[in-house]
């Protein structure tokens, strides 16, 4: 059975990284729904978070790529599994994908979920751990005449035309306000055209005391990331991670 804190976490990674909409087929009279979840890996080597979000949905759809070289998806366009996995993500997800959901089931003819907004401490700390996974990133940079020394960052970014997104802001709520936010600036990527709004946080203990938020929902690669970097971290760190409550 598929947890709450599970379902919050892939929502979190869907509304980083997801995107339901619909498309005309050629020979078609009308128009078909997808559904996808998009991540960077290595050729060979689906992303573990794209598996991930896949057993949370108890198992649907299916896994494809790389496209040029590195861009894998999670897919489906199957009209009774978007329309069961919109059911179990509904309550956590974001404003933006839930229009987006309701914009595709109006043009398919379905009608799309209408359960409440679920905003617990823990479910909020999955989704943001699942939003995290898709769009964040831990960081090491070095001082400026400083010879050894290295600090540690987390960054994430959300691109919005309409001010800070929901998203982000949500995100910052979910660590209990640490970190800073900062925007809009100039888009960074090619793949952008939206001004972009940033999230980060330096220093150990501020570092430290966000990913202790995170831990227990944080994916596989994040978390690698996380110990690979660990000598600058709090000590708890540097022992393989906080205890999981």
């Amino acid at each position: 059975m598929v947890t709450e804190g599970e379902l919050a976490w892939a929502a979190g990674l869907f509304d980083g990284e997801g995107s339901v909409s619909t498309y005309l087929p050629p020979q078609r009279l009308t128009r078909r729904r997808q559904m996808q979840v998009s991540q960077g890996g290595v050729a060979g080597s689906p992303p573990a978070v794209l598996l991930r979000f896949q057993a949370a949905v108890s198992g649907v759809g299916g896994i494809t790529g790389p496209y040029r070289g590195y861009l894998f998806y999670w897919k489906t366009t199957r009209n009774d599994v978007i329309d069961e996995i919109g059911t179990s993500l509904w309550p956590y997800l974001g404003d933006a994908k839930r229009r987006q959901f309701a914009k595709a089931a109006s043009e398919v003819n379905r009608v799309a979920p209408a359960a409440q907004p679920v905003r617990g401490t823990r479910t909020e700390r999955a989704w943001a751990a699942g939003l995290f996974d898709g769009e964040g990133c831990f960081y090491l940079t070095a001082a400026r005449q400083s010879t050894g020394w290295r600090g540690a960052s987390l960054y994430l970014s959300q691109s919005s035309g309409g001010g800070p997104p929901d998203t982000i802001r949500r995100f910052h709520a979910a660590i209990e306000g640490l970190g800073t936010l900062s925007g809009p600036h100039e888009p960074r990527s090619p793949w952008s055209r939206l001004p972009q709004y940033h999230w980060q946080t330096s220093g150990r203990h501020s570092v430290s005391a966000v990913l202790r938020l995170l831990w227990p929902w944080l994916g596989r690669a994040s978390r690698e990331r996380v110990i690979s970097g660990a000598a600058h971290l709090d000590p708890d760190f540097v022992a393989g991670g906080p205890l999981v409550a």
